[in-house]
């Protein structure tokens, strides 16, 4: 499986089965998509439904279970916001592909409920946004710590400044992370899954 960041809470999750593009920015799904088999999942939705655009097999946007080809892919609904502010959610994905389950936390809001977190589950794979999130990145890490990941994926590398950029460095200073190399994407199997937390950081690529 690899694993490629489009920068915010977009990535992109290449498995032996199938493509899935996680909140793709429009230039993403402008050009010719290689894989027929690519599903473009969405963590907020929009007033009307999206159409696929060509290329994508499958438009999803919202909780629910999907099976698409070979890919499954568990949708579960986060707080969007402040719960005593707004009722909007965020859609959390739990992408389940080549034995690895990878999670992307989209847009989260706020620290889901106990429900949620079951629905969930323990991941392999933590991909979280640090820069669109309201949270401290002392309430980002204790949701991190609460899945349990083998590895964490989080965004928000300043490629411009060549960096970090601030809440990303805030968030990687709580998890106790000194020094990392950026890396244009990265490969991991079942077998691959490091012994201890590992965090990876990738540099935005569209």
């Amino acid at each position: 499986m690899e694993i490629r960041s489009l920068g915010r809470s977009g990535f992109v999750v290449k498995s032996g089965v199938g493509t899935v593009l996680i909140d793709p920015p429009a230039e993403a799904l402008a050009g010719p998509l290689s894989d027929p088999n690519t599903i473009a999942a969405f963590s907020k939705r929009t007033s009307n439904n999206r159409v696929a655009p060509k290329g994508v097999a499958k438009v999803i946007e919202g909780p629910g279970e999907y099976e698409i080809g070979s890919v499954s892919i568990r949708g579960v609904a986060t707080p969007s916001d402040d719960p005593t502010v707004s009722h909007d959610i965020n859609t959390a994905y739990v992408i389940d592909a080549d034995g690895v389950l990878v999670c992307s936390t989209g847009g989260l809001g706020s620290t889901p409920d106990t429900t949620s977190m079951q629905q969930l589950g323990k991941v392999n794979v933590l991909l979280l946004d640090p820069e669109q999130s309201p949270m401290s990145a002392d309430e980002l890490a204790a949701i991190m710590r609460s899945f349990e990941p083998d590895i964490v994926v989080p965004s928000g590398f300043d490629s411009a400044a060549g960096k970090p950029g601030t809440l990303l460095s805030s968030l990687l200073s709580e998890l106790g992370v000194k020094e990392l190399d950026p890396q244009p994407r990265m490969t991991v199997s079942r077998s691959s899954l490091p012994d201890s937390r590992t965090t990876v950081l990738l540099t935005p690529q569209i």
